[in-house]
Order: structure tokens, then sequence, then C-alpha cells
């Protein structure tokens, strides 16, 4: 029996089968996001890729600011009773200030469409951008529906809301629209990119419906009052949503950078390793949706022993799972990136050392997380801001000296650095070490403070 198998055995009964069923939806989606890049490689080139890149980055961007950290916020409230009748309001309390967020730079994105294309000195980009200010609502809307079934234990629901089924849709699309409607200018890519995430949000909407009418308490007018207040969660959202722009630097701004330091060819290269790399990360993203609600339960409980065994088991089952995929990009990294064209098989160097970094954020576990769900978001504000901050600056310094491969160590350092501070403070906080390692920071010293210290002689075995 392999580590994975006895790992999974470990996690019985309902946790199991959201597992599985999660990991199908995630692995689903993560080969959607990989198969949009396959297509317009083909289709386009590494200079289309680029361009998409860009394109991508405003629309992430504008889901960012428009969502203003509410999807975390819905997790982690709703996440604590998650059958409670008032779950709704949490979400109408969100869906009414993120709806209009979202309007407002949907229009920003197409008025300004000309100025960004000339910004970025990228041709082609505003008529990308036609189809991406049409999708700017409905996605930013499926990200806020995924927050909510995580917080509901509905983890492969909320995967199947997020970009990665949007990418999988707007692949598909913009197949069928070269093979068949004989469209191949770019602005294919933002309608391709528009109609999938409507779709994507008409799913979620219909998923939504059938869970609220399956709820014994749907037919009451609006429930009990919430034991949450709406200041409570406006401020909770306010520190999920800066924690959210240092995301958005690493994700966005730093695409964005590079957009505007590399040519479209280099930026295509950096894109697609990044973007290939993200397949070692795939399993702590599902982990991510599963375990969130229920850190947030048992902090809630008090019972940080199961809390720490939980995260542990996490980061092991992750390391397990991504260990063979790192291998492959470790060893045959060209082979890998041949798959998108003859000209990506020259960005293995950047493939590898972005694999590598992923295979730090996989092993630490999910560290941030279990910062925001035990009440310590803000530290992780900080940590996330200081470290992008950082590593944002990196890209000015090291694509001028090293071009695409600059742009990947620099992207390289947020992700190792960021995970390994959140890992000290994991241990400091709340008594928890979850790398499958022996316990460096016990055996430097240095000790939980005073509300892990009732369990950190246990979590450093």
């Amino acid at each position: 029996m392999s580590l994975g198998q006895r790992l999974l055995g470990r996690l019985k009964g309902e946790m199991a089968l959201t597992l599985a069923r999660t990991f199908l939806a995630r692995g689903i989606a993560a080969l959607g996001s990989l198969a949009l890049v396959v297509v317009l490689g083909r289709l386009y080139g590494s200079a289309g890729v680029g361009v998409y890149a860009l394109a991508q980055g405003l629309l992430l961007g504008a889901a960012t600011l428009a969502r203003f950290g509410m999807n975390h916020a819905l997790m982690r409230y709703v996440g604590e009773a998650p059958h409670s009748p008032y779950v709704m309001r949490y979400l109408r309390w969100a869906c009414r200030r993120v709806l209009g967020l979202s309007i407002v730079l949907a229009l920003v994105i197409f008025f300004g469409r000309d100025l960004l294309a000339r910004g970025f000195g990228t041709e082609g980009l505003a008529e990308v951008l036609v189809g991406i200010a049409v999708a700017t609502p409905s996605f930013t809307l499926g990200f806020l529906f995924s927050g909510f079934f995580k917080g509901i234990r509905r983890p492969a629901t909320a995967c199947l809301l997020e970009n990665g089924s949007v990418a999988l849709l707007a692949g598909g699309l913009v197949v069928l629209l070269h093979q068949y409607a004989r469209l191949e200018g770019l602005a294919v890519i933002g309608w391709a990119y528009a109609g999938a995430a409507w779709l994507v949000l008409g799913q979620g909407s219909w998923q939504l419906w059938r869970w609220w009418r399956r709820q014994g308490w749907a037919a009451r007018d609006g429930g009990p009052s919430p034991s949450v207040g709406r200041h409570q969660f406006d401020a909770s959202s306010r520190a999920f949503f800066v924690m959210g722009l240092a995301g958005f630097m690493q994700s966005v701004l730093s695409v964005m950078v590079a957009g505007w330091l590399l040519s479209e060819a280099g930026l295509g290269l950096f894109k697609t390793s990044q973007q290939t790399a993200m397949l070692i990360n795939f399993i702590l993203i599902v982990i991510n949706a599963i375990f969130p609600p229920r850190f947030a339960s048992l902090h809630r409980e008090g019972n940080i022993l199961a809390l720490g065994r939980l995260a542990r088991q996490g980061a092991l089952l992750g390391v397990a799972i991504a260990a063979p995929l790192l291998l492959v990009c470790l060893l045959v990294p060209g082979w890998v990136l041949g798959l998108f064209g003859s000209e990506f098989p020259q960005a293995a160097p950047l493939l590898r050392i972005l694999a590598l970094a992923q295979l730090i954020n996989v092993a630490t576990g999910s560290v941030n997380f279990l910062l925001n769900m035990t009440g310590h978001e803000a530290l992780m504000r900080n940590i996330a801001l200081i470290c992008n901050a950082i590593g944002l600056s990196m890209f000015f310094v090291l694509i001028p000296l090293f071009g695409p491969l600059g742009a990947a160590m620099a992207l390289a350092f947020v992700l190792v650095v960021q995970n390994l501070v959140a890992l000290y403070f994991v241990w400091r906080k709340l008594g928890i070490w979850t790398l499958p390692l022996p316990n460096v920071l016990s055996g430097l010293g240095i000790s939980p403070e005073a509300d892990g210290s009732s369990v950190a002689g246990k979590e450093s075995r």
C-alpha cells in the first residue's frame, strides 16, 4: 500500500468521500486551466498566450477587488455553523456589495481597454478586454458562491465555480469558434471567456437554489439573527481583502510587471511554466477547499489537538501526491512544455525553479488558512503583504538581468518565503507543526506562545 493510500485510509467516512469528490472536481478545473493554455499556444503561439496572461490578470485583479475578501469571510463564518439559517444572510450581505463593485470594474475595463493596451504596449489586448469586461461580474460572483459552498461543506461544487472550470469551458468554446464559426482573431479569447464565466455562474446558481430548497428552514422569513454581526463580518472581510491584495500582487501584478518588462513571447514562456508548475500545487488547492471550514469549527470548539492532526495529515498527503508530478517537471521539463508548442521547451529552467517552489508550498500545508481560520487573519495579511511586496520588487531587479528566468526566480522567492514565515507563526501562535520533517523550530528552542503551549510538546513529535 502506497503512502498516499495509507493517508487516505486515515480520513474515514465523509471526509474521505469529500476528498475524493473534490479531487475529481479540482482535477477537472486544473486540467481546464492547462488545456486553455495549450489551445492558445497551438493557435496563437507564445505571443497569444502572453496577451491572454495580461487579460486574465486584469480579470483576476478586478475580481479580487470586487469581492473584497467576502468569499473568505463566508468560508469562515458559514463554516463555523453550516446548517444554521442565518448563513443565507451572510451571502446576501456579500452579494449586495460584490455585484455593484464588479459592474463598476467591468465598465472601467470596457471603457479603458484602449488605454490599457497602450500602457502595456500589447497589440490585440483591447479586443480581448471587451469579452473580459462582460465576464467580470459573473466571474466575481462565481468566486463568492465558491466561498459559500466551501463553508457549507460542498467543496467539490465550490471548485467547479472557480477559474479552472471557466478556463476549461473557454478552451472548448475557442476551439468551436475556430473550427465552426471560422473566427480567428484574439477577440475570440475574450468572448469565449465571457460565455464560459456566465455558464459556470448559472450552474452555481442552480446548485445554490437546490441546496436552499432542501433546508428545513428555507420557508422561514429570514431566519434568526446571525451570531456574527454585520460590523464583524465586514471587518473580517476587510482583513481578508488586504490579504487578497497580497495574492493579487503575486498572481496579477507580477504578470503585469512581467508584461511591461518582457516581450509578449517572453511573457508567454513565463505564464506557461507558471501554469504548468501549478499542477504540483493541485492537491493543496483541493485540501484548501475542504479543510479551512473544519479548521474554523475545531478552533471554535477549542480542539487544538484535532486541528493540528488534521493539518499535518493534509500536508503529508499533499507531498505524497505531488511527488510524482514534481519528478516529471524536474526530469523531463522540455517534454512537458513541448505539449504547448515547439517554442515552449526553452522555458524548461523556469519550470524547474517554479516546481521546486511549489513543492515547498505543498509541504508546508495549509499554513495560510490555519492562521486565517483561527483569528489570526491580520497576522497572515501582514505576512502576505510584506513577502509579496519584496517579491514584486525583485521582478524589477531580476527580469532586466535574467529575462523570463528572473521572473520565475522572483515568483519562487515569494512562494517559498511566505510559506516558511507562515509556518513559523503557525508554530508560535498555535503550537502546530505541519511540515513533514522534524520540527526544526522546536530543536532550536523556539516554543509556542501561551495559546499553543498546551499542545506544543505533542505537536512537535
